[in-house]
């Protein structure tokens, strides 16, 4: 039979007991050194001014109120993290993406939006807003556009040579820019020559025409079949040989439907 040393056992319980609880008070101060610093940097970040958003910049805006900026700006403010914690005031989690994608989506006439975050305390939004090419006119609606064909904002119709008018009469549903019409009446009005675009009509019944109403007494038809650019050359030798012969040369309309050729009534 083993005899054992009591003494020993003793000892050996007494150092294993000492352990436990050095590890328990270890663990437990660890746990509180950890608690008091994520109290701490909470505090920090959330309940002090330090790294709080005080300054917003705008730079470009030209037509856009800066309160639809401010309005974008005081959602993100507004949203709150386990109900209470508003971490967005916060320049280190304000989101400059999510607020650059949001202006661009609810704010059609910017064309582009940057935001970056000056610490401690600062915002810089710089924009770049669309220029209006135009104003096109469809299903009773008009509204700007630009040479990407993106339109925003709600316009007045015009016959004036201020803007680019297009009047699309065409029965439709909703408010849209027919491509291929965008894409020739802007060949149109970049390379029309000696004369100055009034409008342009879509009439009712069209199914590729359409009329362009210049500065002179008549008006000029053309059709999404033909080389726009080949027939505004042609164009431009026969206004200036039959303005040289007649100065009052008025016909009602010249049709340019056809290439290679042009009618006149």
């Amino acid at each position: 039979m083993r005899s054992y040393d009591i003494k020993k056992l003793n000892y050996r319980d007494k150092l294993a007991r000492r352990n436990r609880l050095v590890f328990i008070l270890r663990n437990a101060g660890l746990a509180a050194a950890l608690f008091l610093i994520a109290g701490g940097g909470i505090y920090f970040l959330f309940f002090t001014e330090n790294l709080k958003i005080k300054n917003i910049t705008v730079n470009g805006l030209e037509t856009l109120e800066q309160d639809v900026v401010l309005a974008e700006i005081n959602k993100q403010f507004d949203e709150k993290s386990f109900s209470y914690l508003e971490t967005k005031k916060n320049i280190i989690f304000f989101d400059a993406e999510m607020l650059e994608a949001d202006l661009l989506s609810t704010s059609p006439v910017l064309k582009k939006v940057q935001v970056e975050k000056r610490f401690p305390h600062e915002l810089f939004i710089n924009v770049v807003e669309r220029k209006a090419h135009g104003i096109w006119c469809s299903a009773d609606e008009c509204r700007y556009f630009d040479d990407e064909k993106q339109t925003w904002g709600s316009a007045g119709r015009s016959s004036g040579f201020l803007f680019l008018t297009i009047e699309d009469k065409r029965k439709k549903d909703n408010f849209n820019i027919d491509g291929d019409f965008f894409e020739a009446i802007n060949q149109v009005a970049l390379n029309l020559s000696k004369l100055t675009i009034k409008s342009v009509e879509i009439p009712e019944d069209s199914f590729d025409e359409f009329k362009v109403y210049t500065d002179k007494s008549f008006y000029l038809v053309f059709s999404l079949e033909s080389d726009i650019k080949e027939q505004l050359k042609i164009l431009e030798i026969f206004l200036e040989e039959r303005f040289l012969k007649d100065p009052n040369f008025s016909p009602q309309y010249l049709d340019l439907r056809i290439d290679g050729r042009i009618y006149l009534k």
